[in-house]
């Protein structure tokens, strides 16, 4: 049952609740911090890269970098991987398609050609609950590490309006601090942009050590100036899922071909 009406599709970004838009975590002191590249609904295939890390859920944390759901087997379980305390993402293009078509302004269509077709065969109440979940989503993520450093988490590419913005003007223009148009331009940058991988940017964004991104996917994590990529495209039959370890910098992968041999 569909919820809503096929519309022309138009990116049109409802202003996200302000306290949300950008979510800080302090130092995890007792364990680990991971980030996860693009699940697309493969929550079994990152089941079995915890498994390989002998992740502790008592003490690790994962960071997501969006796009959980879509085009795997697994979407219906983004609700129960979010309520773990454990567990934090970022909103990633693919939620914001859900979004926009629960709130009846986007292209179902559309979504189902990118994999969303799963949503549409759940009952009205299921696919509201998924769609409220994904919208509480915050665009951007910081983490402060033991060591003193900062991180960052965002889908595509910070959102950075100006070349000589940094890590604290993306976060102004994202909490809408510079105006509503403003904010609407950093959603867009924040959600779908490939412009720095498409010129091969090495430039640095101010204000962190490193941010992870997802959207663009890559055959393995790579990294241009302080950004790393790390979708390497577990929603294809050669590609893989990919945590990195935000202290270390250690990475460890789960591949598409290993998960179905096990």
């Amino acid at each position: 049952m569909l919820i809503g009406y096929p519309r022309p599709y138009q990116v049109i970004m409802r202003k996200p609740v302000p306290s949300l838009t950008v979510k800080s975590y302090a130092a995890n002191e007792k364990g680990r911090d991971f980030v996860v590249g693009d699940i697309h609904g493969h929550f079994e295939l990152l089941d079995s890269l915890l498994s390989k890390i002998k992740f502790n859920a008592t003490q690790d944390r994962i960071f997501s970098v969006g796009d959980l759901i879509d085009r795997g087997p697994d979407s219906e379980q983004v609700i129960s991987w979010l309520k773990e305390p454990w567990f934090h993402a970022v909103r990633g293009n693919h939620e914001q398609m859900i979004v926009e078509c629960m709130s009846g302004i986007g292209d179902i269509p559309r979504h189902t050609r990118n994999g969303g077709a799963w949503l549409y065969d759940l009952p009205p109440s299921a696919q509201l609950g998924i769609s409220g979940a994904l919208r509480d989503l915050p665009i951007m993520i910081e983490i402060e590490l033991s060591d003193g450093r900062r991180v960052g988490v965002v889908h595509a590419e910070a959102p950075l309006l100006l070349t000589t913005d940094g890590w604290q003007e993306a976060k102004d223009a994202i909490s809408c601090e510079l105006g509503d148009e403003l904010q609407q331009q950093a959603l867009m940058l924040a959600l779908y942009s490939r412009k720095k991988i498409d010129r091969h940017d090495h430039s640095i964004v101010k204000g962190l050590d490193k941010l992870y991104v997802g959207h663009s996917t890559v055959p393995n994590v790579m990294s241009l100036g302080n950004v790393m990529y790390i979708d390497t495209g577990c929603s294809f039959e050669d590609g893989a899922l990919s945590l990195v370890e935000l202290t270390s910098g250690a990475i460890f992968t789960a591949t598409m071909c290993e998960f179905s041999i096990v």
